[in-house]
């Protein structure tokens, strides 16, 4: 059951054990200091039963998601768990991103949303940092008929989703089991109004409904000149190894569309880089990296207008 439920959260050992402590402490400081409360206010075993269900259940409700938070931030776990901690919030009616707007200036956030409800929306999924999709956020930020509308990942601690918050882009967290054999998240991408998906580095095959719902609207980037050193398990620096190791004179990358199978759908660009005697898979992914900055932003631009209208 524990297994399953580090498979659920996408992290790793260490992180899941740090994960369990913070829920452990969190528990015993909120029933040891709900006992102090309770002496401070001078509740006795007399005290009217009422009294004592209230005050343990504001310390539950509040008090525990409270401390929580900091014990979280004391090890390092706070990304993780204040994305929880914001569901909670919604689904008891309070709207964290509204709050945030309006203290940023509500009349000219809502003439922006407005603004971007008019354009073509897009939506990254991308499984890990995000560097990526902090170039592709920056390319549209002041796009005239293009914007980011949506950040998905399949991993709750990816950094994407910090960089989502940075920016106050909604975002989502994908669950394997509604992904692969579900809705495949599409009436939540259709509620938005999303009309583009971009791949940067997102990890899971895209199920066979998805593609369908958005026929010629997926594109994924891939760092090697497919179709070689592409498939289920090609990814970040086993690429690279596999380059090096094969004593390939140059590498770069692939901008396709997306298909049913891994790294095969018909391709968009191919923009290459020397491989030299000296490279290591870190400074190939340095190069790599570099090409995909510079083209994955402008590809989608030019498909997409391309595509408006069709």
């Amino acid at each position: 059951m524990l297994k399953r439920l580090q498979q659920k959260w996408g992290v790793s050992g260490s992180q899941f054990i740090i994960i369990l402590c913070v829920f452990a402490i969190t528990g015993t400081s909120t029933a040891w200091i709900t006992k102090v409360i309770t002496a401070w206010v001078g509740f006795t075993d007399d005290t009217f039963w009422l009294w004592k269900l209230l005050l343990r259940l504001a310390m539950l409700i509040f008090g525990y998601q409270a401390i929580l938070l900091m014990v979280a931030f004391l090890f390092g776990q706070f990304p993780f768990f204040w994305r929880y901690e914001k569901k909670i919030l919604k689904w008891m009616g309070i709207k964290v991103e509204g709050v945030r707007q309006k203290a940023e200036g509500g009349n000219q956030q809502f003439q922006i949303s407005n603004l971007k409800s008019q354009m073509v929306r897009i939506a990254i999924f991308a499984s890990g940092a995000g560097s990526n999709a902090q170039q592709i956020i920056n390319h549209f930020r002041r796009h005239p008929s293009i914007a980011v509308a949506l950040i998905a990942s399949n991993k709750p601690t990816a950094g994407v989703l910090d960089i989502a918050e940075k920016e106050n882009i909604p975002s989502v967290i994908i669950e394997k089991e509604r992904f692969f054999r579900g809705d495949s998240y599409i009436n939540e991408l259709k509620s938005k109004n999303i009309q583009w998906i971009i791949l940067a580095g997102f990890l899971w095959k895209v199920p066979v409904s998805l593609i369908k719902a958005f026929p010629g609207r997926i594109i994924n980037i891939h760092p090697a000149l497919l179709p070689k050193y592409g498939g289920k398990g090609m990814y970040g620096h086993f690429v690279h190894e596999a380059v090096i190791a094969a004593k390939e004179k140059e590498s770069g990358i692939t901008i396709h569309y997306v298909d049913e199978q891994f790294d095969h759908g018909k391709p968009v660009l191919q923009a290459t880089c020397p491989v030299t005697d000296t490279d290591t898979p870190e400074t190939l992914a340095k190069k790599i990296q570099v090409l995909e900055h510079k083209h994955y932003p402008e590809v989608i631009a030019q498909l997409i207008n391309t595509n408006v209208g069709m």
